[in-house]
Formats: C-alpha cells, structure tokens, sequence
C-alpha cells in the first residue's frame, strides 16, 4: 500500500493526461455507463448546507465535478478548479466559458500535494477520481485540512473494490480487460487507460483510506459506497 500512497513517479501523471485530454469525456461516460454523472451528483448532497459556498476541486481535469456542482447548487458563491494538466484545463475552461458559471469558476494550475491556497480558505475540497494519481496521498490529505475553514469537508470520490466476491470478479474482469481495452480504441494510448486499470487495484480503499483521513487531522470521516462499491464517496469534516 506505502508504494500506492506515496510514489514519486506518479509526479509527471499530467503529462499523461495531457495525451488524453481531448477525448477524456467521452471515455469517462462510457465506460462508466455515465454511472459517474450519478456518482457526481451524489458529492453535492454531502457539501455543507450553507449559503456562499466555497468549494475547490482538486485534480479538476477538465472540470466536471465543479461545473456539476455549481450546476445544482445555488449555494456555491465560487468554485475553483486546480490541475496540473494544462491539456485538460483547456477543455474544460472551454466547457466553463460555455455555461452559466463563467463568473463563479476558475480553472487555475495547481498541485494536490502543494495546494496554492492560504489556511481556511474553503468550506469544501472535493477530488473525483484524482487522489489515487497524486505523488504523495498523505501530503495531499494534510493540505485539504489546511485549506478548509473549520467544519469545512473533504470530499473524495474514488474507485474502489467490491466486497461481493461475484460482483468483485466481474469488476477486476471489466478492469484487467475491457477498460484498457477500450479505453485504448478510443484514445489512442493503451498504455494511460492500462495505468489507469492497475492504479484502481492498488490503491487503498475502505476502512484503510478512512484511516488515512483520520491521520491528517480529520474527524467523523466516513465512506459512503456507490453502485455496490465500485466507487466510494468519503466525508471527512475538519473541527
């Protein structure tokens, strides 16, 4: 796990998603079967309930989950979204200057393990499927603490594993096979969509992520498991 949670050469990862950018978005809905419009949109129902929300996205891409965000809740007041990625920074400054946010968020360069924010600057972080790809997963953790307000929330959606043992096997299948697969067809690099398939496999998840949360200074942090666990949403509050 130490290798999956801490690994220097997951520092240059942009550079991999700046190969894949401009068709990112279309991979993403059908190989999740737009299950993780779904999952998205579950992320809002656990934000503050609050008014003038301030949310930062990290590892943005281009941009889904904060223009989704600002999408549903009329309680967002400014939505920032950071990415080391410039390619899918790009596409998604094109997608914010073609909604009804373009005054609310900001797409900006940013690093998830050095975040370029002041203390408490945040009643939420969100990350959707980015975690896992960062160098230094403890660092990053300690940084969301750091730029939330008190009794703001981190919230992290990721991949994680089934505990039902069929559903388990036809996932790794779906994941081993058909995604990198697919993935590939479409992208044309099989061998971002065959990172992509390990990293989801390695990565901690469950009660050992939980741990984590706790070890960087967050309280009452729970999972919430989406679609049988293929994914989990986890809630961490900083008193």
């Amino acid at each position: 796990m130490t290798d999956a949670i801490r690994d220097p050469a997951k520092k240059n990862s942009w550079k991999m998603f700046d190969r894949i950018a401009k068709t990112y978005d279309l991979v993403n809905r059908l190989l999740s079967f737009g299950l993780d419009i779904n999952w998205r949109k579950k992320v809002n129902l656990l934000l503050p309930q609050k008014s003038n929300l301030t949310v930062l996205d990290l590892a943005t891409g281009t941009g889904d989950q904060i223009i989704m965000l600002c999408n549903i809740n009329s309680n967002i007041s400014k939505g920032v979204g950071m990415d080391l990625s410039e390619g899918m920074l790009n596409v998604g400054r094109e997608k914010v200057q073609n909604s009804d946010f373009s005054d609310t968020i900001h797409l900006q360069t940013g690093d998830a393990v050095n975040i370029p924010s002041k203390d408490a600057q945040y009643d939420a972080v969100t990350i959707s499927f980015g975690i896992r790809n960062v160098p230094n997963v403890p660092k990053s953790m300690q940084e969301m603490h750091r730029i939330l307000k008190t009794n703001g929330k981190a919230l992290i959606l990721e991949f994680s594993l089934p505990s039902n043992p069929i559903i388990r096997w036809g996932h790794l299948f779906y994941l081993r096979y058909i995604l990198p697969l697919v993935g590939g067809l479409i992208s044309g690099d099989f061998q971002a969509y065959r990172y992509l398939n390990t990293s989801i496999e390695a990565f901690p998840y469950g009660d050992d992520f939980c741990s984590m949360l706790h070890d960087a200074g967050f309280s009452s942090v729970t999972a919430h498991p989406v679609s049988f666990g293929i994914a989990t949403i986890y809630e961490a509050i900083k008193e």
